[in-house]
């Protein structure tokens, strides 16, 4: 699955807070596979704005991140889409678990 920075910033906080021991192992798994690492950051300057609060970096560096799930994390995380569909989340966030799914969904 190719992630941009923004579907790797968001698909943490679409997880669900609370869960199973086996949900937590898929959740921590899930969060090191889209973790932006420090060099990247670096790379992007990446940073929150202290004006906007918002998170920015340098989208013309950004190179999109291929992630290998397994099937259980890609089931896990298609629920997860399914779940959310009833939520009230900001536009640029249902582009990520519109993304997410459809890629749940091919594999």
């Amino acid at each position: 699955m190719e992630l941009t920075i923004k579907d790797r910033l968001y698909i943490p906080a679409l997880l669900p807070k609370e869960g199973n021991f086996q949900q937590f192992n898929l959740k921590k798994e899930i969060r090191r596979k889209v973790a932006i690492s420090d060099r990247e950051r670096e790379e992007l300057g990446l940073r929150e704005n202290p004006d906007t609060k918002r998170i920015e970096w340098d989208v013309t560096k950004e190179i999109p991140l291929h992630v290998d799930f397994t099937q259980e994390e890609i089931d896990y995380l298609k629920g997860v889409c399914e779940k959310l569909c009833d939520e009230q989340l900001p536009d640029d966030m249902w582009s990520t678990v519109e993304a997410v799914y459809n890629a749940a969904q091919a594999a």
